[in-house]
């Protein structure tokens, strides 16, 4: 890549990679790692010249999503819109206009339905996919006191979960956009979110250099304890995390330049294992981002180094 690999996320068939970096989302093919086009503000470009010849400023694609058909590629981007891409017709399907900020996230709803983007406007929207038209804005005297640094939709479609800037994990009912739980208990801005694929667990990663595991079974439940679990491990800022399918692992990149592998499982036994089970170096530079298949055992790094890798991983017995 010409700049810094924002974000990298799998099509939910397994079949394409996408990339966000400057001015430009990526398409490749996750087996031979071709690239097959890339969608910028000024369009689909096919070649390399195409590419050269971009007269659009700099503008960082932040977050990409596909859609759960694998057939529209959904692109968050600094000019403060959300772009939607028709990937097999080549064409924009959608712009998304209304956020006031740089776009920080975007996450697609398992029905298809819905897009839900976050954004350094301290908001979170929600978008009709059909339509392009904007349902709600969530963040109000509640919602987040800074930027919306990462947003998620639960696997049943029922709930949005947002990090932001201001340390707190929020969670929204996804259908009336009430407010319905608040997760308070990193030290330091929350970078990342993510649902297990049970929809059990929301996980959470942070500048305080820590993971945090929490129990969605609480919602609603005030005195309960809301976070199963703390992973520390890392040496620096948790950029980003993600559940593996099946939820088998957690998965997190860092600052430090490391990918951790950590075991969610372990936490119903008596004596928890410290730190991760697995550390992959590779990086020249901060993993910003993580993604993991749901097609196999591949799970693919975007990072301030430029380079977006793809790693395949096996269990020994």
């Amino acid at each position: 890549h010409d700049s810094v690999v924002c974000c990298v996320r799998f099509s939910n068939d397994g079949r394409f990679i996408a990339t966000g970096c400057n001015k430009t989302a990526v398409l490749y093919d996750s087996e031979t790692g071709a690239r097959i086009c890339m969608f910028s503000n000024e369009g689909v470009i096919e070649t390399q010249a195409g590419l050269d010849s971009l007269t659009c400023g700099d503008s960082y694609v932040r977050s990409v999503c596909f859609s759960p058909d694998n057939k529209y590629l959904v692109a968050g981007a600094e000019d403060k819109t959300v772009r939607v891409w028709d990937i097999p017709g080549r064409k924009l399907r959608h712009t998304l206009s209304g956020h006031t900020k740089d776009i920080y996230s975007v996450d697609f709803s398992m029905d298809g339905r819905y897009i839900v983007s976050g954004s350094g406007d301290k908001c979170a929207k929600l978008w009709d996919m059909a339509t392009g038209t904007c349902v709600r804005t969530l963040g109000d005297e509640d919602g987040p006191k800074d930027g919306v640094t990462s947003v998620a939709v639960s696997p049943d479609s029922r709930y949005i979960a947002a990090g932001s800037l201001d340390r707190v994990v929020r969670l929204w009912d996804l259908q009336t956009g009430k407010l319905v739980e608040k997760y308070d208990g990193h030290s330091d801005s929350v970078y990342s979110v993510s649902f297990s694929p049970d929809g059990k667990y929301l996980a959470s990663g942070s500048l305080d250099k820590s993971l945090k595991l929490w129990d969605l079974s609480t919602i609603g439940n005030r005195n309960a304890q809301k976070c199963r679990h703390t992973f520390e491990g890392h040496k620096d800022f948790v950029l980003s995390v993600v559940f593996a399918p099946m939820g088998s692992w957690l998965i997190s990149g860092s600052k430090d330049r490391s990918v951790q592998f950590w075991d969610p499982k372990l936490l119903g036994s008596s004596t928890p294992e410290e730190g991760p089970v697995l550390i992959l170096q590779g990086h020249q530079n901060s993993v910003i981002s993580v993604a993991h298949s749901l097609a196999g055992r591949y799970f693919a790094t975007g990072s301030g180094d430029r380079r977006a890798r793809v790693w395949r991983y096996k269990f020994m017995d």
